[in-house]
């Protein structure tokens, strides 16, 4: 089920407020029973719609610093993402991590990807992959050649 946005969250309130059964709101933006009465409660015992603070670790990095990141990925896109982390410096001038430059990256959709790596070709590889691209030329207009 999609989540509330805030303004239909300020809109299933004031629906609320006016009287409108919770069924009935729920149907109307789409989401389960429960998440009316939530929507309900959490509006008397705060007085706001907006989503209350969780706990968990603070992230690192600042909005601004994940548009940097982004940026900086998408000029750079053969960076990896621990090059990209040593050169970005996170909240109270704390490194980051490669692992956290990803998941920024992975939340915008994107990967940090790198060159492949092949053999490196040397002058006489090139000239036999010539030859061969000769000969196949050359095998090929004998062969209409006879047929005409």
């Amino acid at each position: 089920m999609p989540r509330l946005t805030p303004e239909q969250r300020e809109r299933a309130v004031g629906r609320l407020s006016a009287g409108d059964d919770p069924e009935a709101v729920a149907v109307a933006f789409n989401v389960h029973l429960s998440t009316v009465y939530r929507l309900q409660q959490r509006f008397v015992n705060t007085g706001s719609t907006a989503d209350t603070q969780r706990s968990g670790r603070p992230r690192v990095t600042t909005q601004r610093q994940d548009r940097q990141i982004l940026r900086h990925h998408l000029r750079n896109r053969f960076h990896t993402a621990n090059e990209t982390a040593r050169n970005t410096v996170g909240n109270h001038q704390r490194l980051i991590s490669g692992q956290t430059i990803r998941r920024r990256l992975a939340g915008r959709d994107l990967q940090n990807c790198r060159p492949a790596r092949g053999p490196v070709l040397t002058q006489r590889h090139r000239m036999a992959r010539q030859d061969h691209i000769n000969w196949n030329w050359r095998q090929l207009m004998a062969k209409h050649s006879v047929h005409r």
